[in-house]
């Protein structure tokens, strides 16, 4: 019996964790001549904690090699984003609702959708299968959902995020789905207590375009005063980090859920996101009105300048 590992991106957020547990525990159902284990590449957010305590579900292993191993991404396809060694990792599977930019010598089953979370996928298929989603993975797939989409704020969102999450709520005994939203997402809105580098990397992810190398990082906050405060350790933390990893731009989104609205925290070529929003940066800051998606409001544009 093959040991398959299901694995989310870098930094993962509750999209990726929820998604490998539920993608392993459905694979395992179906396929009984395999054994699929949820893992996870680095350290969980206070946020998935609090889903993870709530459905009663275990953390993922955690994996920083994936080198020489079977293995299905989830919520991911760029190897920049990915565990150490994916490069010698075989890959079988892609799950991911990520823009493409993957490339493999062999045919392997690839299942992309422009929805807003992975969950959405995953919970898709565990009705297309006729799969019985366990009251507990319905509860965290919906949280998955609720997270990633910033409670259906984000302009990632579409209908089929809402009506499986009505399907899941349904089989968690989730009577109010926006409040239980907005409880699993103020776990993760506090500053208070995280270093300069937890705020900057927490959730950070890489990009390698055809002109430059950025890096994107967001925080969600319910206050800007919380980032006001912290704003100079902030800037000169994501000055190190662009130097130590040689990137020519470094990008923190500070996310109001409140508002819908981000201030963009700015280092290295500044003109090039100032040229991406058409704004001008202020004390290396831009502020964006109604943005709140890393993967759709700011890395096309970003791409777009660096191309």
């Amino acid at each position: 019996m093959a040991e398959i590992i299901v694995i989310g991106h870098r930094n993962p957020d509750t999209d990726s964790i929820i998604t490998a547990i539920a993608y392993a525990f459905l694979k395992n159902k179906i396929d009984n001549k395999n054994n699929y284990i949820a893992a996870r590449c680095g350290e969980i957010n206070n946020e998935t904690k609090a889903v993870l305590k709530k459905a009663s579900l275990n953390e993922p292993m955690l994996i920083e090699n994936i080198s020489g191993k079977k293995v299905i991404l989830i919520d991911h396809n760029e190897f920049t984003q990915a565990c150490d060694g994916i490069e010698k990792a075989e890959i079988l599977e892609v799950i991911d609702h990520h823009k493409i930019n993957f490339s493999y010598p062999l045919p392997i089953y690839y299942h992309a959708e422009p929805i807003g979370a992975t969950s959405t996928i995953i919970a898709k298929i565990f009705f297309e299968k006729n799969i019985k989603i366990e009251k507990n993975i319905a509860l965290a797939l919906l949280a998955a959902i609720l997270s990633d989409t910033v409670v259906f704020k984000s302009s990632t969102t579409t209908n089929e995020d809402r009506e499986i999450a009505k399907k899941l709520a349904e089989i968690a005994e989730v009577k109010d789905i926006e409040a239980f939203g907005i409880e699993i997402k103020r776990e993760k809105t506090s500053l208070l207590g995280k270093s300069i580098e937890e705020i900057i990397l927490g959730d950070f992810k890489e990009y390698k375009f055809a002109k430059g190398k950025v890096g994107i990082g967001q925080i969600e906050i319910v206050d800007f005063k919380e980032v006001e405060e912290l704003k100079k350790e902030i800037i000169n933390g994501m000055e190190k980090i662009k130097n130590s990893e040689n990137f020519d731009l470094v990008l923190l989104m500070a996310t109001n859920i409140l508002l819908g609205d981000t201030q963009l925290l700015c280092v290295g070529k500044i003109e090039k996101a100032e040229e991406a929003f058409n704004l001008k940066a202020k004390e290396n800051c831009i502020y964006l009105k109604n943005v709140m998606s890393r993967k759709k409001d700011i890395v096309p544009k970003i791409e777009k300048v660096f191309s």
